[in-house]
């Protein structure tokens, strides 16, 4: 990943970039910032505990042979070339090894929108130019990209990893995402190949397909919220409150005879909901936090063990 420059890029009090360098297309040259277009800040973080004292745990990296806790500042990086036996990289070694794609992403193809299957997307970011000087050469990039309706495909060093990246034009930008590699995805014929042939009856596909046209509709990401973790919200609040959580109504077993009249009744609207009675879900409280007299002390490093101790796994 390239070393971090001064920005230009007139949006100053805004995010930070997670990768900067140039966007090419043959001769045509801008300067680019790429940011990740996901935001986790909302989810919701459950914490391990000391359910005796009700304070956070703490993690410790362990040396796997003597036990010995170690400072993670400590640390180095290594690779294992054979049994136990290691060849030590820095930081600085690594932040040398530069590419091409370390601080430029050449556009090396294009193709159709619908010819990379959904399975290869992973992360997705947003690319904006970096600066003034370099507006009129991304626009011609990205409005070359509109026009074309197809993908961009470049390559770029992310967090030390040499990614793909798929560019489509979005608004005003450019939208990006990282593709997985080939060798990294499943293929399908291990999961599919057990499924037996069977055609479909006609009548049923085209009940289905009745069934299909009634909930054709707009995608709303809004529509989605996590219900889970919005539960999960309901059940905090209501252990700071100290009342209990009320179980939400569940959709009773529908009872359907056969596919036929599943399809039937799937198109005439299904049952309605019923409410059912259920548990609430139980409180409990965790002890006060009790003030401690001093500051907390690193634990003191134990003793190497002995080697016909059985190990644990740090």
């Amino acid at each position: 990943m390239p070393r971090p420059r001064k920005s230009s890029h007139r949006n100053t009090g805004g995010p930070r970039p997670y990768w900067r360098g140039h966007l090419k297309l043959s001769l045509v040259t801008c300067p680019i910032a790429v940011y990740s277009a996901v935001s986790e800040k909302n989810d919701i973080h459950l914490h391990f505990l000391n359910p005796s004292t009700g304070n956070r745990i703490r993690y410790q990296v362990i040396d796997a042979e003597t036990e010995e806790v170690v400072e993670r500042s400590e640390l180095v990086r290594g690779y294992e070339f054979a049994k136990d036996r290691y060849v030590t990289i820095t930081d600085d070694e690594l932040d040398d090894l530069k590419v091409e794609s370390s601080t430029s992403m050449l556009v090396e193809s294009f193709v159709a929108e619908d010819d990379i299957p959904a399975v290869y997307f992973d992360n997705a970011y947003y690319v904006a130019p970096d600066g003034e000087a370099g507006i009129e050469a991304f626009s011609v990039i990205r409005d070359a990209m509109a026009k074309a309706r197809k993908f961009a495909l470049s390559r770029a060093v992310f967090s030390r990893r040499e990614r793909v990246i798929a560019m489509r034009a979005e608004g005003k930008g450019i939208l990006a995402y990282t593709l997985r590699e080939a060798a990294d995805i499943k293929p399908a014929k291990a999961f599919f190949d057990g499924i037996d042939d069977v055609k479909a009856d006609a009548d049923m596909l085209a009940m289905a397909r009745k069934l299909v046209e009634s909930k054709t509709a707009r995608f709303d990401p809004a529509a989605f919220e996590d219900r889970y973790e919005a539960r999960i919200r309901d059940l905090v609040d209501a252990k700071l409150k100290g009342v209990e959580l009320e179980e939400e109504e569940e959709a009773p077993a529908a009872n359907v005879v056969n596919l036929m009249d599943a399809l039937k009744r799937s198109l005439a609207g299904g049952e309605k909901r019923r409410a059912e009675p259920g548990k609430s879900a139980t409180v409990h409280r965790l002890p006060a936090r009790k003030k401690a007299a001093a500051k907390r002390k690193t634990p003191a490093k134990r003793a190497p063990r002995s080697k016909t101790k059985s190990r644990k796994s740090a």
